[in-house]
């Protein structure tokens, strides 16, 4: 193959490339940092920690705003929070057993 026909072939490739980057939708480094936040937007904060025998409370620092949900792994009795600035703290009756206890904020 001769050195013109090789630069035609390239060519008609190059060509038929450019259509199709033509055709298709391109995403801009702005386009994906939006849906980043987005996605973070409705990703809740979760945090765990762990209650051993004998403890009747835990707090959570520097939680964010939002709507709390708790979570325990385990039997937990008579639990309830409290919320003061950007700390929650979670109340309950003395542990029998160790208990892991999640703290889920949504927006």
């Amino acid at each position: 193959m001769d050195i013109e026909k090789r630069v035609t072939n390239l060519e008609n490739r190059l060509n038929s490339l450019i259509k199709r980057i033509d055709n298709d939708k391109f995403y801009s480094d702005a386009d994906f940092a939006g849906v980043r936040q987005n996605v973070s937007d409705i990703t809740p904060y979760e945090q765990t920690l762990t209650a051993y025998y004998g403890e009747t409370e835990k707090t959570f620092y520097d939680v964010p705003e939002g709507n709390v949900t708790v979570y325990f792994d385990g039997l937990i009795k008579n639990a309830g929070f409290e919320r003061k600035g950007g700390n929650v703290t979670v109340f309950f009756d003395a542990l029998n057993d160790q208990v892991k206890i999640t703290l889920s904020i949504s927006k």
